[in-house]
């Protein structure tokens, strides 16, 4: 038996050799990059071996190897923000890539409310979650004003992560100017890149946590405020 190897066969086992170490590889370029390369030998090897099934699938395989890659180069190109939104990236949207960022912003579009007009209502479930860009919104419900808002709040994002209608106003303050996203295209999102979706819910999430931590300690400040009056009351007495 002949187990001489020609130079067609050698070059299609080093291109399957490529393969099999790009499926135990993490990186998605280094995949497609050995890929690639895998499959540009089998090419040569098929048209020198003169076997044109394996030329012309592996030349699929490549174009679509090739145009993968492209875009995952463009990807990763560095973006430059806008003036003006480092601030609300650095504190709200840190953990995406900032062109993720970029492509989530521009999802969005800038609202205006005047002076003392509500931009969410209470029992009625809001078109859109916000973020604050200019001035400060005042939430407020029937017991009086529970916080006041300011550049980098979201507003509306507790009902549409709890999907309840929401149980206070929140008022405009002067100069206020938002940046809206509807929720229909949020969940559109969800559908369309569940990854940058993810981000967002976290970058929601993130902020219901502050606004919560913020509310718990001012009702802590108040009580001990009441217990020191109480204190001093009693030390009169």
């Amino acid at each position: 038996m002949d187990f001489s190897l020609s130079p067609a066969l050698i070059i299609m086992n080093i291109a399957y050799v490529l393969s099999l170490i790009g499926l135990a590889v993490k990186n998605i370029l280094s995949l497609r990059l050995l890929l690639i390369s895998g499959q540009g030998l089998l090419i040569y090897a098929g048209y020198a071996r003169g076997n044109w099934i394996v030329l012309f699938w592996n030349s699929i395989f490549l174009a679509i190897n090739l145009f993968r890659t492209i875009l995952l180069l463009l990807e990763r190109r560095p973006v430059k923000l806008p003036h003006g939104l480092e601030d609300l990236y650095n504190n709200n949207f840190i953990h995406m890539t900032e062109r993720e960022f970029l492509r989530f912003w521009s999802k969005g579009k800038a609202v205006t409310f005047a002076e003392n007009e509500c931009a969410i209502k209470s029992g009625q479930d809001p078109e859109n979650v916000f973020i604050i860009t200019e001035g400060r919104a005042v939430v407020r419900n029937r017991t009086g004003r529970v916080a006041v808002l300011s550049r980098g709040g979201f507003v509306g994002e507790m009902s549409y992560i709890s999907n309840k209608v929401p149980a206070a106003d929140v008022v405009a303050g002067p100069g206020l100017v938002l940046w809206g996203w509807k929720k229909a295209d949020l969940n559109r999102l969800k559908i369309s890149d569940h990854t940058l979706w993810v981000k967002v819910q976290q970058a929601l999430g993130q902020d219901l946590v502050h606004k919560v931590n913020r509310m718990s300690s001012a009702r802590k400040e108040t009580h001990s405020g009441l217990l020191s009056k109480a204190s001093e009351f009693s030390d009169e007495d």
